[in-house]
C-alpha cells in the first residue's frame, strides 16, 4: 500500500516555508506556495512522481541558501557562483539557481565586472586585452567585459607604475617584464620607459 502524506508543518524559522511528513520522514523545507501548487495535503497519496517533485525543491532551497551565503562572502559573476555551487547540488540546480538570482537581481554581472577591473588596475596595471581576457575567464560575456576593460584602462596609472618601480631601483629590463606579462605589447612598453626617462626596449 503507497504512503500518504501525514502532514504539512509550517517551518519554525519562516512562515513561508513548510514540512512535508510521510510516514515518520520529514522533507523539507519548501516554499507554501510549491506546496500548494503540487497539491500536497495530509492524506494525498505520496507517489515517486510527487516525491522526485519534493526533492527538486529541496535541493533547490539548499541550493539557493548556499549560494547567498557564499555571495555574502564575496563578489562572483552568475557563472563563477554556478561552478562553485555544481560539485554539492548539481550542475542544473546550480545553474538554475545562479540565473534565478541574477534576474532578482542578486549577481550583476555588468557591475561586478566594473568593480573587478577597476581592483585589478589598482594592483597594477593591465592592458585592455589582458583585462577583458581575465574578466571573460571569471565568467563575464563578452561585451560586459570588453566595455569594463576598457573603461578601466587609465594611461596615467601606467606611467605611475612605471616611474614608482624606477623610484624603487627596478632597472628597465625588469619593468618591461613585469609589463609585458600584465599583456602590454613591445611598443607600448617602449613608449613608457622612454616618458620615464629609461629608453630602452624590451628585448634589452
Amino acid at each position: 500500500m503507497s504512503a500518504t502524506i501525514d502532514d504539512l508543518r509550517p517551518d519554525p524559522r519562516d512562515p513561508g516555508l513548510v514540512r512535508v511528513k510521510v510516514a515518520g520522514t520529514v522533507f523539507g523545507p519548501i516554499r507554501r506556495d510549491d506546496a500548494e501548487r503540487l497539491g500536497l495535503e495530509p492524506g494525498r497519496r505520496w507517489t515517486k512522481m510527487i516525491e522526485r517533485a519534493v526533492r527538486a525543491l529541496v535541493a533547490e532551497m539548499g541550493c539557493r541558501a548556499d549560494a547567498l551565503r557564499r555571495l555574502g562572502r564575496r563578489d562572483m559573476t552568475q557563472a563563477m557562483l554556478a561552478e562553485r555551487l555544481a560539485p554539492k547540488w548539481g550542475e542544473a540546480t546550480a545553474a538554475s539557481v545562479a540565473a534565478t538570482l541574477a534576474a532578482d537581481g542578486w549577481i550583476d554581472d555588468g557591475a561586478y565586472a566594473s568593480r573587478r577591473a577597476q581592483t585589478l588596475q589598482l594592483r597594477a596595471p593591465m592592458a585592455p586585452e589582458a583585462l577583458r581576457d581575465r574578466l571573460e575567464s571569471e565568467g563575464v560575456r563578452g561585451a560586459a567585459a570588453d566595455r569594463a576593460a576598457r573603461e578601466a584602462h587609465d594611461p596615467k596609472a601606467l606611467r605611475a607604475a612605471v616611474r614608482a618601480w624606477a623610484a624603487k631601483g627596478r632597472d628597465a629590463a625588469w619593468i618591461a617584464r613585469a609589463l609585458g606579462r600584465q599583456g602590454f605589447d613591445a611598443d607600448t612598453i617602449a613608449a613608457a620607459l622612454h616618458r620615464a626617462g629609461l629608453p630602452c626596449t624590451p628585448d634589452e
